[in-house]
């Protein structure tokens, strides 16, 4: 058998085992003792859980034991918010972030940094800006958000490369 082939019957082999791993989960003796202690509160339900549920738990676990306690704090209020949080808001939420997603990178781009430049204002002119949204009536909003995508759509056009010959110099 060649190497390629070799190479290539190994390479398959080891991803099936990896499937199958990843389709069986994560036992509870196979997490670190600190990954334990954190999650000791999941211990009894842990066999229980879909392997995907065990293998997100156990990394968010991992996430956790590399923060310092600033990280951890902030963490915990995220979660906190995040908790209070109606199950209609939660969705919203998913939802818009699947769209971000979505997102051409170059428009995700320009959202973060339009978010960096909110973030970066001094807090009367945000909460100005803020409290301007808000009296904004779902019309308004709205005419705002389709001037958005249309200058969206714009700078894209004006990027994307034409078909057209150029014009001839005189």
């Amino acid at each position: 058998m060649s190497n390629t082939r070799w190479l290539a019957v190994l390479a398959v082999s080891l991803m099936s085992l990896a499937n199958v791993a990843a389709a069986q989960g994560i036992s509870w003796g196979d997490l670190s003792d600190a990954q334990q202690r954190i999650l000791a509160g999941q211990a009894e339900r842990w066999a229980d859980l879909e392997p995907e549920r065990q293998q997100q738990i156990a990394r968010g676990a991992q996430r956790w034991l590399a923060m310092n306690s600033g990280e951890r704090t902030e963490a915990t209020e995220r979660f906190r918010r995040w908790a209070a949080l109606s199950d209609g808001q939660r969705r919203a939420i998913r939802e818009r972030y699947e769209a971000y997603q979505r997102l051409a990178p170059g428009d995700r781009e320009r959202i973060m940094n339009a978010y960096s430049r909110f973030q970066r204002m001094p807090p009367e002119r945000r909460l100005e800006l803020q409290e301007r949204f808000r009296d904004l009536t779902p019309a308004q909003r709205r005419s705002l958000q389709d001037q958005r995508m249309q200058r969206l759509q714009d700078r894209r056009l004006q990027r994307a490369p034409t078909d057209r010959a150029p014009a001839p110099r005189r």
